[in-house]
C-alpha cells in the first residue's frame, strides 16, 4: 500500500513539501484554510482547515487515517508546529512533544524559558493592552521592538520610538494575534543571522548559518524588512562555533527533542551574541531547500520528510559536500501604480543566477498593477538568488540582477 503523508499548510510556501512528496510516491493529504489552496491540486486527499485549529485538524487526520493509514506529519515555513506536534501524538507518529512544540511557537513562553534557562536573547517586557504596552516600553527604554505572541515571517514586527507609536502598532497587532499578550524587546543593533538544522537522536546538529542582509532593514519604518542573506556566512570561526553553542543551548532550553530547528540571530555591537528566535520548524524563503542544498549539499526539506516518516537518517545526509557561495536579494519597487517592468530575462539570463522568481502574489504582475508599502518581508515582488566560487562573487551577481529588473510606478490609488 501507498505510504501517505499529511502536510500541514497547502499554500505557495508548502508547494516544495508537496511536490517533494510526490516525487517519491506517497499518497499526500493536505490541509489549509484557504478552499483554493494551490497544493490542493496536487494532493490525494484534502481539508478546508486552518493550520492553527489544531483540534480540527486531528480530527481531520483521524478521519482520514481511518480510511488510508497516514505515515507521516509535517509542514514547512508555518508557524503550525503545535498542529504538527498534535496529530502526531494523536495517530503515534513521529514527532515532537506538543508542550515543546508550543514553546517554540508562542513567542512569549519562548522568552520566559530563555530566562528560566539563562539563555542569551534581549531584555524583554510583556504586555496585554496598549496602556500597559507603553508603561513596560518606557521601563524598557525606548526605541523597542514589539512583537505578536505567534506571527512569522516578521508580520507585525515593529521598530516602536514613542507611545503613540506604541498605541498604533498593538491596534495593529491585535488585526494579526490570536493570543492577547504582546512581546516588547530590547532594540539592539548588529548583524543579524540565520541558522538551521536538526534535532536527531536528540543531538542538534547544525546544517547552515547564513548573514542576513538588512541593508534596506527600514526603507518602510517603522517595519523591518531584511533583503534576503548570504552563504557561507562572513562571521569568524571561533564566533561561529559560540553561535552554534548559544543556539543548541536555547533548542534544549525549550524542550525540543526532534525535528526541524530554526533560529535568528543577533550579534550586537556591545552585548554580543543574542537569540531573537528559535522556533520547531523548517524556515521558508527558499533557505532550507534551495540556500543551503547549493551552498553545502544538505537538504533540510528531504531529511525532515524522512524523519516524519519514520526513516532513520544517515549522518551523511547531514555532512556538508562542499563550500559554494549564495546569495538571495529582494525586489522592492517603489509603491505605486506600475508603469513599466524591464529587465527580467537580462536578469535571469546572467551567468550564476541560480532563478529570478516574483513571489506567489505578484505572479500575475502587470501595467497598472498596485504596490502598496511593505510592512513584511512576505510582501517582497520578486526574488533573486545567485551561487557563485565565493560569497562575495555571489553578491555581485545577485545584486547586479536585482539591478537590471525594473519595475516603475507612478503614484497610484492609497500608495503614494
Amino acid at each position: 500500500m501507498m505510504s501517505s503523508i499529511l502536510i500541514i499548510g497547502a499554500g505557495p510556501n508548502q508547494l516544495p513539501a508537496i511536490r517533494m512528496a510526490r516525487e517519491r510516491g506517497y499518497r499526500v493529504v493536505a490541509t489549509d484554510m484557504d478552499p483554493d489552496a494551490e497544493g490542493f491540486a496536487l494532493a490525494d486527499e484534502f481539508g478546508i482547515v486552518s493550520t492553527r485549529d489544531v483540534a480540527a485538524t486531528v480530527e481531520f487526520a483521524r478521519h482520514s487515517a481511518m480510511k488510508h493509514p497516514i505515515s507521516g506529519v509535517m509542514t514547512m515555513a508555518s508557524e503550525s508546529a503545535m498542529t504538527v506536534a498534535a496529530v502526531a501524538d494523536a495517530l503515534g507518529l513521529p514527532g515532537l512533544p506538543p508542550v515543546a512544540a508550543e514553546n517554540a511557537t508562542n513567542k512569549v513562553k519562548r522568552q520566559l524559558l530563555f530566562k528560566k534557562h539563562g539563555i542569551l536573547s534581549p531584555r524583554f517586557a510583556i504586555a496585554h493592552d496598549a496602556h500597559d504596552a507603553c508603561k513596560k516600553s518606557e521601563e524598557l527604554g525606548y526605541p523597542v521592538v514589539v512583537k505578536p505572541a505567534d506571527s512569522a515571517g516578521s508580520r507585525g514586527v515593529q521598530k516602536v520610538e514613542n507611545s503613540k507609536q506604541m498605541e498604533d502598532a498593538v491596534v495593529e497587532i491585535r488585526t494579526i494575534s490570536t493570543i492577547t499578550e504582546i512581546l516588547i524587546e530590547e532594540f539592539l543593533t548588529g548583524t543579524e543571522h540565520s541558522i538551521e538544522g536538526v534535532v536527531l537522536n536528540g543531538n542538534v546538529i547544525w546544517a547552515g548559518l547564513s548573514d542576513r542582509n538588512y541593508d534596506k532593514k527600514e526603507i518602510y519604518p517603522p517595519y523591518f524588512l531584511e533583503d534576503g542573506d548570504t552563504m557561507p556566512t562572513s562571521l569568524d570561526p571561533d564566533i561561529v562555533r559560540a553561535v552554534e553553542e548559544a543556539a543548541t543551548k536555547a533548542v534544549h532550553a525549550l524542550g525540543i527533542t526532534w525535528g526541524p530547528v530554526k533560529g535568528d540571530i543577533l550579534i550586537d555591537d556591545t552585548k554580543g551574541i543574542r537569540i531573537l528566535e528559535m522556533a520547531a520548524r523548517l524556515s521558508g524563503d527558499y533557505f532550507c531547500y534551495e540556500t543551503i542544498p547549493l551552498h553545502n549539499g544538505i537538504n533540510l526539506l528531504e531529511i525532515v520528510m524522512d524523519m516524519s516518516m519514520g526513516y532513520p537518517i544517515e549522518r551523511e545526509k547531514l555532512t556538508p559536500k562542499y563550500n559554494q557561495g549564495v546569495a538571495l536579494r529582494y525586489v522592492w519597487p517603489k509603491p505605486g501604480r506600475v508603469c513599466s517592468i524591464k529587465g527580467i530575462e537580462e536578469a535571469r539570463s546572467l551567468p550564476g543566477v541560480h532563478f529570478v522568481k516574483f513571489e506567489p502574489r505578484w505572479r500575475d504582475i502587470a501595467i497598472g498593477t498596485d504596490i502598496q508599502p511593505a510592512k513584511s518581508m512576505g510582501e517582497r515582488v520578486a526574488s533573486v538568488m545567485a551561487s557563485a566560487e565565493t560569497r562575495e562573487k555571489a553578491i555581485e551577481i545577485a545584486e547586479k540582477a536585482v539591478s537590471l529588473i525594473k519595475i516603475e510606478t507612478i503614484p497610484g490609488d492609497n500608495n503614494g
